[in-house]
């Protein structure tokens, strides 16, 4: 049964003395009680005093204006077991909130336009760690939006999505793999392997979307490559099950604390004018031969990560901590990837060109 809080002393309590009298048996296996639309002012907005509420507190006219996919998204956000708040500020809130979410799969399927998963699709043993690293936080997401569904917790779902696209997504995958999608060669092997893993991803996105924004959801499956059923309300829904072992998330919980250190560093070169962007750097890191030993076994991860064109390492058994200190970088500027190479011009066909810009 699904109605307002009034209804557990109304329709609640009198189809249930009712159903137990007449057939010994509740009438119904599960209740789900919802509070009432307010306004700014907590007075609750309802049929009659519908005069006193007309534009642009209507759905009708918010749907004008933002779409009814910002609507949906805007219903789903709330806490709906409480009184929820209509408000202007409310819902341009969660129509930024849903230009992040469109932003991240337009990214991911603009970087598919030549990928066919029958051809070109990489096993999952032969995804780099970065593929491996986010297929693994997407597959603990995906567990816990379908268990908020479950519970009938749409704002929760809501929550986990819209932070992963901002985080996960927007401030470190989708930017780390730019270099890769846009300056590899176009069948390197890992291009591909992260190709593979926004497919996944997307696909996984537009199905756990579909319910809160079904037009949305819909139009980006679309354009998936490679996907099942011609729309995603048709689609099954599997678990991906990339779930990272305990050891590689330990490996990525140290690489991530050297970058907490090092993003302080670089954004104060930055203020500085050392540097403008991140990859014009060089950065070293000092500490103890143990508390870097992991990080420099995983140095081109790191790199990347970082967004740097040089890592150095400085071992001092002394030190109390790891630190992070920053300098040019050395060598000079490929056009094309802008990194800081050593070898620029060593194929005479392209003088400007790094070695891996030349082989590409």
């Amino acid at each position: 049964y699904l109605e307002g809080s009034d209804q557990h002393r109304g329709w609640f309590q009198s189809s249930l003395l009712l159903s137990l009298a007449g057939y010994g048996v509740a009438p119904f296996k599960t209740v789900l009680t919802h509070g009432f639309m307010v306004d700014a002012a907590r007075e609750k907005i309802s049929k009659s005093k519908q005069a006193g509420y007309e534009k642009p507190q209507t759905a009708e006219a918010y749907v004008k204006k933002y779409g009814a996919d910002v609507v949906r998204l805007w219903v789903a956000s709330q806490d709906y077991r409480n009184d929820i708040v209509v408000s202007e500020e409310r819902i341009a809130k969660v129509a930024e909130t849903y230009r992040g979410i469109r932003n991240a799969l337009r990214y991911q399927l603009s970087n598919l336009y030549d990928f066919h998963p029958a051809h070109h699709a990489v096993a999952d043993r032969d995804l780099t760690g970065l593929d491996r690293w986010i297929l693994g936080e997407f597959a603990k997401l995906e567990a816990g939006v379908i268990a908020a569904y479950d519970a009938y917790e749409f704002h929760v779902v809501y929550q986990k999505i819209s932070k992963f696209a901002a985080v996960e997504l927007s401030s470190i995958y989708h930017d780390v793999v730019k270099d890769r999608l846009y300056t590899d060669a176009a069948h390197s092997p890992r291009r591909r392997a992260t190709q593979t893993a926004l497919q996944k991803i997307v696909s996984g996105l537009c199905q756990m979307l579909a319910p809160i924004l079904a037009f949305t959801a819909d139009e980006a499956w679309e354009f998936i490559p490679g996907r099942s059923v011609p729309s995603v309300h048709l689609a099954d829904w599997p678990a991906t099950g990339n779930a990272l072992s305990e050891a590689d998330r330990d490996n990525w919980n140290q690489l991530f604390a050297l970058r907490e250190v090092a993003l302080p560093e670089l954004e104060k070169a930055r203020q500085a004018k050392l540097i403008g962007k991140a990859l014009e750097a060089k950065l070293t890191f000092d500490g103890k031969p143990e508390s870097l030993a992991a990080a420099r076994a995983q140095a081109a991860t790191l790199r990347e990560l970082l967004n740097v064109s040089q890592l150095e390492w400085r071992e001092d058994s002394a030190a109390d901590k790891v630190t992070a200190t920053v300098a040019k970088a050395d060598g000079a500027k490929c056009e094309r990837c802008w990194h800081w190479e050593d070898d620029i011009g060593a194929a005479p066909a392209h003088p400007t060109l790094c070695g891996r810009c030349a082989e590409a």
